[in-house]
């Protein structure tokens, strides 16, 4: 079994990393650049200002056209302009979308785009290698570690699985399958989470806590359980996290669910990015 003091280490290992990605990869929630709503029939995109999708400067002011039709995508380059398709060429047919194993990732020179699929709604996605987010980070906030934080719960299957409509940051309305609920007693207060399945074992909980639109993030925050062990599970609230819409505009997180609010200030984890956010 590991120490407080090893336990501690992970947990500020884990932190240290989670700001490595936001401050190095390319497909960092920092490099998102924007979000956009196709109309059916052709959008262009390029830099130019009367294109459907105005990209940065740096791209080619006519880029090619996004065919939208029956909600699919398909893009068309425009004359001379290199695009490719996961590094090799552009489909003729619909492009994959984010909800597929292998979505169809779209590069043009230092911008990355994809198909989104969130709710009813189709969007592209579009990055910058060369974000000016990404070169302003200067960290995270988190909450001194606290051990008191990390508790273990009881675990409650549903049977069947529980399936919940939770809204979205742009406003899609998501169905979510929650497969059991968590009941522990924290700040003296019984409490009780709604899970997701995050994996090898682990649970996923979107939560919200009276620290928000203070300290934390005015949405709400995340966290992944460790294994469940029997009906025990164990929650280190010292890796609650931010979901990506609390570090651009263009994400597209899903909120809590109504029933898992903490009638509490639970002080753990990560706090805002950016008070102005």
């Amino acid at each position: 079994m590991a120490s407080n003091n090893e336990i501690e280490s992970a947990v500020l290992k884990w932190r240290a990393e989670r700001a490595e990605f936001l401050r190095t990869q390319q497909k960092s929630w920092l490099c998102l650049a924007a979000l956009y709503w196709p109309k059916t029939g052709p959008n262009t995109f390029g830099s130019h200002p009367a294109c459907d999708f105005v990209l940065p400067a740096g791209a080619p002011q006519q880029a090619g056209v996004f065919h939208f039709k029956n909600d699919a995508l398909s893009i068309e380059p425009a004359p001379g302009v290199e695009m490719t398709c996961n590094g090799g060429p552009l489909p003729l047919g619909p492009l994959g979308d984010d909800q597929q194993e292998e979505p169809d990732f779209i590069s043009l020179g230092r911008f990355t785009m994809v198909v989104l699929r969130r709710g009813s709604a189709t969007l592209v996605r579009l990055w910058d290698a060369e974000s000016p987010d990404q070169k302003a980070f200067s960290g995270l906030n988190f909450y001194p570690y606290k051990p008191e934080y990390r508790i273990q719960a009881k675990y409650f299957g549903y049977a069947p699985c529980k399936f919940v409509k939770q809204s979205d940051i742009i406003g899609e309305i998501v169905e979510t399958k929650m497969l059991g609920y968590l009941i522990f007693k924290m700040n003296g207060k019984d409490c009780r989470l709604d899970v997701e399945d995050a994996g090898d074992g682990s649970f996923f909980i979107a939560f919200r806590d009276e620290t928000n639109s203070k300290t934390t993030y005015a949405g709400g925050r995340y966290l992944v359980t460790e294994k469940l062990d029997g009906n025990l599970v164990t929650i280190d609230f010292n890796r609650a996290f931010n979901p990506p819409c609390a570090y651009t505009t263009f994400a597209t997180c899903v909120l809590p669910p109504s029933e898992n609010i903490l009638h509490f200030p639970l002080e753990a984890g990560e706090k805002k990015y950016k008070d102005d956010h």
